[in-house]
């Protein structure tokens, strides 16, 4: 039976130990959340033949349904009573990927791995999935899932178009039960600037940065009442801070850029956190803010 195309968890594997991890991920949030699970996978649309483009070869498609066939095994022993699909998909991964999740609750990726080479491979697929994905794209890293710790960190660069982050932490946070930490951090740029800095008491800007954060989240402490919540302005390397922060955690979750035209990246912080962090990384694609509480498009990514 083919899946609801829009309340649906979609994880994208490609037989990779990092994809396997992802899936059992997938699977127990589809079936937290009450959703149903596809299971994708991309092959080349063209296979080339001498000077010309062809067709995908037949062993390469063959291939393709044996990983998804035994990701369907995993999600299913992860997840029995959750309904799942799996589709093949043809043309660039990361293309395929954004174009075939559009509208999904959650895509789900494995996190990049540490091998310099394999990073290469898969980094750009992952990095440009989350740069352009229009629903909230979960990077998980490889390894067991760990015992819940019922703490979620939120890297929070500026409280200018952070309003779907925000909500989407509350969210998140309300729905595990979870104490939520909100992290905002700052360094010079000059080393010298950087030994001063280190030297001398918090400067006022540091207490009007919280308190202008504090501010911001008056009407989600109103909406989510059982929300712990911690806002923590600290001296530090961004990238570095959320990396520590994200040890112990159960999610780190970040936005990327509110992007315009064609023009589609994560900086280089986004890019370091998903390839370093120890627990899973949401990444949340911003919404121009107006006011208020956003809606919760995002509110089912979650590790139960």
């Amino acid at each position: 039976m083919k899946s609801s195309r829009a309340a649906r968890v979609v994880v994208a594997t490609s037989g990779s130990t990092n994809s396997r991890a992802a899936i059992a991920y997938a699977a127990r949030t589809a079936a937290a959340r009450g959703l149903d699970l596809e299971l994708v996978h991309v092959v080349p649309a063209t296979f080339p033949v001498g000077p010309y483009g062809g067709a995908p070869d037949v062993a390469v498609r063959h291939a393709g349904r044996e990983v998804l066939a035994a990701g369907e095994e995993l999600a299913r022993r992860t997840a029995p009573d959750v309904e799942t699909s799996t589709s093949l998909l043809l043309g660039s991964r990361p293309d395929a990927i954004v174009h075939h999740a559009d509208g999904a609750e959650l895509l789900v990726l494995g996190a990049p791995p540490h091998d310099l080479v394999e990073r290469l491979w898969t980094g750009a697929t992952i990095t440009g999935t989350a740069a352009r994905s229009t629903c909230p794209v979960a990077i998980v890293p490889s390894g067991p899932s760990l015992p819940p710790t019922h703490r979620v960190v939120v890297g929070l660069k500026s409280t200018r178009h952070a309003g779907q982050l925000l909500a989407t932490a509350f969210a998140v946070a309300s729905q595990n039960r979870a104490e939520l930490r909100l992290v905002h951090a700052w360094h010079q740029v000059s080393p010298y600037d950087e030994v001063i800095a280190e030297r001398v008491p918090a400067p006022a800007w540091e207490t009007e940065e919280a308190r202008a954060i504090e501010d911001r989240l008056i009407d989600l402490r109103m909406a989510y009442p059982d929300v712990q919540v911690q806002v923590d302005v600290v001296h530090g390397q961004a990238a570095y801070v959320l990396v520590s922060e994200s040890k112990g955690s159960d999610l780190l979750v970040i936005s990327r850029p509110l992007h315009g035209g064609f023009v589609h990246h994560l900086g280089a912080t986004a890019r370091a956190v998903i390839r370093e962090a120890t627990c899973p990384v949401l990444v949340v694609p911003p919404l121009p803010d107006h006011g208020g509480v956003p809606r919760l498009q995002a509110e089912s990514a979650l590790q139960p």
